[in-house]
């Protein structure tokens, strides 16, 4: 759908209007999680303008104060800064739309912050990995005095089991994403080779099935064309969406409580990828060789998941270099909150 059909002229255009028809047409072409950002951002735009006494605002009235402005009142928003920038960029990406389309000039998001801020990214050690494969689940809930009785509670064993295996899935496929997980086809997986598109950059993976990984898609077989027993509807794409946020949000869910039996760890479905880029940092591959395995379209994106990795080495070194001056023999003072080994 091509706003500028319409001939509308850039005084008359709005933008929140020109917003939601391009939402309608990203739906229109499958783009369901572009779709639901842009519309995200557009409310957050549209409460701001409701504080100014607008409903919608033209184009040609978007200037660069407007949008360093809006940014600021995110923040007194309490909004963190990429969540901030998530919607600056949706934003931005709409006005880029707008000016093909003839309905604006310029650029008002000169000067916003657009980026991706440093955050603090939660990777597994391999012991605890090891740990949540080997936890006894029904044993603990037993122990909680969460006896498992009746069916309710044989299904929730059984959705934690589920959970725990597809995290170390995850985890064992290079840490693929959930959504790519999800979507997975019985036919990406051929000679023992799982090969796949990633949704996100469009980047091809190919991954080699080992045991381990084997053993979980023989716990749970489909009767779909899917690999994995996540989705069912195999037709509908706005179905299938709705679908997959439904079954990302139980999954978390249940990675929050597999993270409480392990002592409080953090568990949510990024962790596990996070624990494979930082430990085949670990073990030497290089920056460029995690990008690819990952299917990053940027080696930027990769120093950003490996930026805490960096920061656990230097802390070692800052602690060599005291310890040898001040000849303290105390346990590593960053071991515990960093989880260093």
């Amino acid at each position: 759908m091509n706003i500028s059909n319409n001939q509308q002229s850039i005084r008359d255009c709005k933008y929140l209007a020109y917003a939601e028809v391009e939402v309608l047409h990203l739906k229109d072409l499958g783009r369901f999680s572009v779709a639901r950002n842009h519309a995200c951002a557009s409310r957050r735009f549209a409460l701001y303008l409701s504080e100014l006494g607008k409903k919608d605002i033209s184009f040609k009235k978007i200037t660069p104060h407007l949008m360093a402005d809006f940014e600021s009142w995110l923040k007194t928003q309490g909004v963190c800064r990429n969540t901030s920038s998530c919607y600056l960029r949706s934003l931005s990406a709409v006005w880029n739309k707008a000016v093909l389309d003839g309905l604006a000039v310029g650029n008002p998001f000169t000067g916003t912050y657009r980026g991706v801020a440093r955050t603090c990214k939660r990777a597994m050690p391999p012991d605890r990995i090891c740990r949540l494969r080997n936890l006894d689940i029904e044993a603990v809930l037993t122990d909680n005095g969460q006896i498992p009785v009746g069916k309710k509670l044989r299904q929730h064993i059984d959705r934690l089991q589920f959970s725990r295996d597809l995290f170390l899935f995850s985890f064992c496929v290079r840490g693929i994403t959930f959504i790519d997980m999800a979507f997975l086809r019985k036919s990406d997986l051929r000679g023992g080779v799982i090969r796949y598109v990633r949704r996100k950059t469009g980047q091809r993976i190919e991954v080699f099935v080992e045991p381990f990984v084997s053993d979980i898609l023989n716990r749970h077989t489909t009767d779909t064309s899917y690999l994995l027993p996540i989705l069912t509807e195999q037709r509908d794409p706005q179905k299938m969406y709705r679908q997959y946020q439904n079954a990302l949000r139980l999954y978390n869910k249940s990675l929050k409580k597999l993270g409480g039996m392990l002592g409080g760890l953090h568990l949510s479905s990024y962790v596990s990828r996070h624990s494979w880029a930082t430990m085949a940092r670990q073990h030497d591959l290089s920056v460029s060789i995690i990008s690819q395995a990952l299917g990053h379209d940027s080696i930027r994106t990769t120093e950003i998941y490996l930026m805490s990795l960096e920061g656990n080495v230097i802390d070692r070194a800052n602690h060599a270099l005291l310890e040898s001056v001040f000849k303290e023999r105390k346990r590593h003072p960053y071991s515990s909150p960093r989880q260093i080994k």
